[in-house]
């Protein structure tokens, strides 16, 4: 299955077709997908047959993963691909995982490239978003416009960036080390 990483309550694994119905169901909800960049709406299977497909094995700086809740399945992805992007099934939006979902791919990924700079972004007004690169020790860089495939239109979108120092010292902020 290749890497695996772990936290407290969740397994980060890399996607398999098992995870089509997961990807659907999550990706169809307009509250989830109307922040997302790339993503079509509606979502369907060959969607996310394509999408698993396309995966390649995990690396650090270009790693896609599948946020596993054991004894749920999956509820979501995280990903490092050119940035960190994520996206979370609804039912669980506002529990923390996201953020102990991030934390495991950031550590994993710091390990291998600790002169890394780490960028990301959200939409203006993806509050709960920016709340967890906020936490995770993101600063805002810059704006800009981008297309984003589930309105097809371009969205105003606020950069972010990640050092290691300030994932470290947002770390001790959290008790998380």
């Amino acid at each position: 299955m290749g890497v695996e990483l772990r936290t407290q309550r969740l397994i980060l694994r890399p996607l398999t077709e098992g995870d089509v119905a997961a990807l659907i169901a999550g990706l169809n909800d307009w509250e989830v997908v109307r922040y997302l960049t790339t993503v079509p709406y509606p979502y369907g299977e060959a969607d996310a047959q394509s999408w698993i497909r396309s995966r390649l094995p995990p690396i650090p700086g270009k790693a896609h993963f599948a946020i596993e809740l054991p004894n749920e399945g999956m509820i979501g992805s995280v990903a490092l691909d050119n940035e960190l992007g994520y996206w979370l099934d609804r039912s669980w939006h506002g529990s923390g995982l996201m953020t102990e979902a991030c934390i495991a791919l950031l550590d994993w990924h710091f390990a291998a490239k600790p002169d890394d700079v780490v960028p990301s972004g959200a939409h203006l007004g993806n509050t709960a978003s920016l709340n967890v690169q906020r936490k995770l020790g993101f600063v805002e860089a810059s704006r800009s416009m981008r297309f984003a495939k589930s309105h097809g239109r371009v969205v105003e979108h606020i950069e972010t960036t990640l050092s290691h120092a300030q994932f470290e010292s947002a770390r001790m902020t959290l008790g998380r080390r």
